[in-house]
C-alpha cells in the first residue's frame, strides 16, 4: 500500500550536510614524528609495514618549494594515511609537491578506501615545480585515504588538506506519530474536496 505523500514527507526530517575541515601543518621549524598524529579529529601516519617517519615543517626547510606556511613532509619512500576512526568523509582538495631532490620527476597516487575496499584513485604522474592542487571528488565517500609517492625516492609534501565530514542534522522539535500525520492528511484532503464543491 502506498503511503500518502504528506506522510512520506513527514518522515523526511533529517538531512545530511558536510562540514569542511582544512588541515594545515604548522609544526615549528621541524617536528619529526615516528607515530601517528591527530589533526582536527583525523589521524595521520605511516601505514603498518612502512618506516614510521615524517615531518611537520616550515615550507622553506629542507629546500622545499615555499608556500608561505608549514607542510607535512614525507621524505622517504613511505606512504601517508588519513583516517577518522572508521567515520566516512570525502577529500575536497589537497596541495601536493615533490620533496627534497625528487622534483620534478616524482608524482603521487591518492587512493580512497571505504570498509576496506578501494573507492577510486587520483594520480599525478609528475609534480613539476611548486605545488599542485588535486581535487578528490572522484574518490567518493571514504574512511581511509592513502597517499603514495611514485618515481624517484617517492618523497612528497602535503598541505591544505580539505576534508568534508558528513554531519547528520537532528530534527527541530518532535516528530509527530504516524497516526497523527495520517489524520492531518485526511483532514486536509476533506477540506480540499469541500472547497472544490463550492
Amino acid at each position: 500500500m502506498r503511503q500518502p505523500l504528506c506522510l512520506v514527507a513527514a518522515f523526511a526530517f533529517c538531512s545530511l550536510s558536510a562540514l569542511a575541515v582544512t588541515i594545515t601543518f604548522e609544526g615549528a621549524s621541524n617536528s619529526i614524528y615516528s607515530s601517528p598524529i591527530v589533526r582536527s579529529g583525523f589521524t595521520i601516519g605511516n601505514p603498518i609495514g612502512d618506516e614510521q617517519h615524517f615531518h611537520e615543517i616550515t615550507s622553506t626547510g629542507f629546500g622545499l618549494p615555499n608556500n608561505g606556511t608549514g607542510v607535512l613532509l614525507n621524505d622517504r619512500d613511505t606512504r601517508i594515511y588519513v583516517a577518522q576512526g572508521g567515520t566516512a568523509f570525502t577529500l575536497g582538495s589537497v596541495d601536493v609537491a615533490a620533496a627534497l631532490d625528487n622534483s620534478p620527476g616524482v608524482g603521487i597516487t591518492i587512493t580512497g578506501y571505504l570498509l576496506g575496499a578501494p573507492t577510486g584513485t587520483v594520480d599525478l604522474a609528475d609534480f613539476g615545480l611548486g605545488y599542485t592542487t588535486l581535487l578528490g571528488a572522484t574518490l567518493g565517500s571514504v574512511d581511509y585515504l592513502l597517499f603514495d609517492g611514485i618515481g624517484g625516492q617517492g618523497g612528497f609534501v602535503l598541505d591544505n588538506l580539505v576534508l568534508n565530514e558528513s554531519v547528520q542534522q537532528e530534527p527541530v522539535g518532535e516528530v509527530p506519530e504516524p497516526a497523527t500525520v495520517t489524520y492531518l492528511c485526511a483532514g486536509l484532503l476533506a477540506l480540499s474536496i469541500a472547497r472544490s464543491r463550492k
